[in-house]
């Protein structure tokens, strides 16, 4: 009898589990499903090739005079020094390195291909399910081989509400001809697909709220963890490492050795640090957090934030990702999610 019931037990539990994966996957995919339906309005204008394509400074000037508000952010000037600045583009985009080096990024692994469209497609449907009244910013590449080398002023990324400015030139990893002037750790954060969800966490910050009063470390590292859920959610056909600039291997130690930084953090009593240099080391863009180890990825403390954040949905599962965003209670956050450091808590 013991045998016979202990058999059904074990039975009725296989049903049980099968029947909430097969319920979980059906609602999954019709969220999906609805998501794919939503209509989103992609307005990408190739700045790059407009002034590729003019003939004269004159016409860099006209083309620079029609996107004036654009121009003024991605190349930190005001309009009244665009008829200095116009000579200066045209120079640029007509030197032979340069179109070299643009000619490579048509190239289909590179931005040759709908690739940055279909991220950001993806990115604008999924903020729409979530955030309906969402308006869809427009977008602008360009492409200046970093400014010149520093002869003109630019940036990689801008973003607002309205716009998000792209430097395509700055996003094309380590196979580039020719890179930009950083380090080699952060060089593996500026990736085509990187682009979109780097966008989107500067978006999710309308949506983030902080508390302005709590100056701990951990608050810093859950504003950041729910900065990065946002973007997965937002952006699910990206790999989590690519949203957080991590290698895949620095992803798979990380995970395996999260006991290891839970356990540094606890016993140096980092959580509640207010700091600014402690926090920094921890939250910052590092080659490695040597504290804990040489193999230990940079801004460690974003990534744990991040662990504390999705073992926080994991218990509360009637969370929603708009009332998580709400939250700024940061220790509250922690609690709950009964974080403990453990690779199998997920």
């Amino acid at each position: 009898m013991i045998k016979h019931k202990f058999t059904f037990d074990i039975t009725l539990n296989i049903l049980l589990l099968s029947l909430f994966f097969c319920t979980s996957c059906k609602y999954t995919d019709n969220k999906e499903d609805s998501i794919k339906k939503i209509d989103v309005n992609i307005s990408i204008t190739p700045m790059d090739s407009l002034l590729f394509n003019a003939k004269n400074a004159n016409e860099v000037l006209s083309i620079l005079t029609q996107h004036s508000s654009v121009v003024e952010n991605y190349f930190k000037t005001s309009p009244q020094k665009f008829q200095e600045l116009a000579p200066k583009v045209f120079s640029l985009v007509n030197n032979p390195s340069l179109k070299d080096f643009y000619k490579q990024s048509k190239e289909k692994t590179f931005f040759g291909n709908n690739q940055l469209r279909t991220d950001f497609e993806e990115a604008f449907r999924h903020i729409k399910y979530y955030y309906p009244n969402f308006k869809e910013p427009k977008i602008y590449t360009f492409f200046t081989g970093f400014g010149g080398g520093g002869m003109i002023p630019n940036t990689d990324l801008f973003v607002s509400d309205s716009v998000i400015l792209v430097g395509l030139d700055y996003f094309m990893g380590k196979k580039a001809k020719y890179l930009p002037d950083v380090f080699d750790y952060q060089l593996k954060q500026l990736t085509t697909r990187s682009i979109v969800p780097k966008a989107v966490m500067f978006l999710s910050q309308k949506y983030n709220m902080v508390n302005h009063e709590d100056r701990t470390l951990l608050a810093d590292m859950v504003y950041f963890g729910k900065s990065l859920e946002f973007a997965q959610t937002m952006s699910p056909s990206i790999p989590d490492s690519t949203i957080i600039g991590y290698t895949h291997q620095e992803m798979e130690d990380t995970h395996n050795f999260q006991d290891d930084v839970w356990a540094y953090f606890i016993d140096n009593k980092l959580l509640f640090a207010t700091d600014e240099p402690k926090k920094s080391k921890m939250l910052g863009a590092r080659p490695n957090t040597s504290e804990i180890g040489t193999t230990c990825p940079g801004s460690v403390g974003k990534w744990l934030g991040w662990r504390i954040v999705k073992k926080y949905l994991k218990e509360n599962k009637k969370v929603t990702l708009q009332e998580l965003m709400k939250s700024n209670d940061a220790n509250q956050i922690l609690q709950l999610s009964q974080y403990k450091g453990l690779i199998d808590e997920e």
